[in-house]
């Protein structure tokens, strides 16, 4: 129903039920869902995200296929000197490993892009 901040057992099933989900072979969660998004990271899966209706609108189409099982960060944080002013966008700093959410504009995610790995990995160990 809502969270409830330092309450042992409310966590603890707040946890177990994250967990349980997890366990599912296909989910699809709702657009910035916190459970859905720990969920899709514990079991390895990319989900399917329920897009938020815009003005009363269903979007079309109205889910979409994540990028990655990685959840999203809403609210990342700004780098640099000029942090308080708006600072450096981390999407910018941690390219070509990040993109925007598919449900949170202003949130970023990981996600792997298999040939810049690969290059990453030979330079490391080759």
């Amino acid at each position: 129903m809502h969270q409830q901040r330092n309450k042992k057992l409310h966590n603890q099933k707040a946890l177990a039920e994250m967990y349980l989900l997890s366990l599912t072979d296909n989910i699809v969660t709702s657009a910035w869902s916190t459970f859905g998004y720990v969920a899709q990271g514990l079991g390895g899966m990319k989900p399917w995200i329920l897009y938020k209706p815009e003005n009363y609108t269903v979007p079309d189409p109205p889910c979409g296929r994540a990028t990655s099982m990685e959840p999203c960060f809403h609210s990342p944080p700004l780098y640099g000197c000029e942090a308080d002013t708006g600072g450096t966008d981390a999407l910018k700093i941690a390219s070509p490993f990040v993109r925007r959410c598919e449900d949170r504009v202003s949130g970023i995610k990981l996600f792997d892009h298999p040939q810049k790995l690969e290059r990453i990995f030979e330079s490391l160990f080759f």
